[in-house]
């Protein structure tokens, strides 16, 4: 993020907290410090890129992350923390960025209760809150099917948490509520939004969202299931549909530009996920997310999930994973109508505003199965590797196609190299 855009962003109570803490007496404050980061790579068998990065060539910039974390304790009631982290940016593939994850100020008025206000993290899947802590997980990569569906992981505004433990089982529930700016990228095949090129490109929305989410921690397992609900707007507002032009009988074209312009939507979002240690201490974990986007980008519309299977040997953990994302039949198939309106009649500027159409329609098919392992080195550092399969069926916007083809029907390998550490 940039140092310009930080203070829109940081709240005036954190800003506050931040400003006084030179006046507290010394012995008032207690702070400690952590950092933590992955150097991956990863590797395909194909020349187009998956994941944004991930192609042939090989690649450190999809999972390489580094972070460090300071957190203060002012007395049994009051807190702060700040998460800063060093990652390829949210808003271009060719640079890297750093960011402000967290930096919030936390209130505890009893021990059940627990008030936050600054930046924070949504709650919502299993690992999203520690998504960026590669030794926190034993997958090499936490499965993009499912973690990439909501609006934005991040936001600045308020949460409010209680606690009940229960039998050596906690339950918890927030309440959240906030404002984020996100990017949304989309890629061209053939040409790319305001440029003759093929490229990817991104659009700044600005997002307010609220949620309430349901958490349940004993010893060995956890569940958590949560309904969210994103406010979303951008500068020009959405184009909400593609019309079809008619031309002549049995002859016309999409066309997006003419599409209704709407301000904002609102994207409902619900998750679900379950992590249990079972006999034989072999642990089996499911999660499953669905959002619903009414945009020309309908293919935002869709559902996601997955189920691994893991079991500890010492230092080693072992894993099997299979993980997919649909996009709804109807978005699916408005994908492949405009997709298919090719002509030689049109002419190729013609035929490739029609691929453009398609692109931006965004449409998610496919699965992945992956097969890997971690080896914890010490408490405090990791290897991983992972082999993978991925299927597309009509399409998949994780794939960046080639000009002259799609990402429809493909079928190929990755292979992914990480090492972990915290310090």
């Amino acid at each position: 993020m940039d140092s310009a855009e930080m203070p829109r962003f940081l709240p005036f109570s954190v800003l506050l907290s931040f400003i006084l803490l030179p006046a507290l007496p010394a012995q008032a404050m207690d702070f400690t410090w952590s950092g933590f980061g992955t150097i991956g790579y990863a590797q395909s068998d194909q020349s187009f890129k998956y994941q944004r990065f991930i192609s042939e060539h090989g690649t450190v910039k999809r999972d390489s992350v580094l972070g460090a974390q300071v957190d203060f304790k002012f007395d049994q009631h009051w807190g702060a923390a700040i998460q800063g982290k060093v990652a390829p940016s949210e808003k271009s593939d060719a640079s890297w960025q750093g960011v402000l994850s967290w930096a919030f100020v936390s209130w505890r008025p009893a021990d059940d209760w627990l008030i936050r206000a600054g930046k924070l993290r949504v709650p919502l899947m299993l690992n999203t809150e520690n998504q960026d802590v590669g030794m926190t997980y034993d997958l090499a990569r936490l499965p993009l099917e499912v973690y990439s569906i909501v609006p934005t992981t991040d936001f600045v505004g308020l949460s409010i948490s209680k606690s009940w433990l229960l039998d050596n089982v906690e339950w918890t529930v927030d309440a959240y509520s906030g404002r984020a700016e996100n990017y949304t990228r989309y890629y061209g095949r053939e040409i790319k939004d305001g440029a003759p090129t093929p490229g990817s490109w991104f659009q700044k929305l600005n997002v307010t969202s609220s949620g309430l989410v349901l958490s349940v921690h004993g010893i060995d397992n956890m569940f958590r299931a949560g309904i969210h609900e994103a406010a979303v707007s951008k500068p020009g507002g959405f184009i909400s549909d593609i019309p079809y032009r008619r031309i002549a009988p049995g002859f016309g074209y999409f066309d997006i530009a003419s599409g209704r312009n709407v301000d904002s939507i609102v994207i409902p979002v619900q998750n679900i996920g379950i992590s249990l240690l079972m006999p034989w201490d072999v642990r089996v974990t499911g999660e499953y997310a669905r959002m619903k986007v009414t945009t020309a980008s309908r293919g935002f519309t869709r559902w996601g999930s997955y189920f691994s299977v893991s079991r500890q040997f010492g230092a080693w953990t072992p894993y099997v994973y299979y993980a997919k994302v649909k996009s709804t039949d109807a978005s699916l198939g408005l994908y492949q109508a405009v997709n298919s309106n090719r002509s030689s009649l049109f002419g190729d500027a013609l035929n490739d505003y029609q691929a453009l159409a398609a692109d931006i329609v965004s449409p998610f098919d496919q699965w992945s199965g992956a097969l890997g392992a971690s080896y914890r080195l010490t408490p405090r550092s990791m290897l991983k590797a992972e082999w993978s399969h991925i299927q597309t069926g009509v399409a998949s916007s994780f794939v960046d196609a080639p000009s002259g083809s799609d990402s429809g029907d493909r079928h190929f390998n990755v292979l992914s190299l990480s090492y972990s550490f915290t310090f």
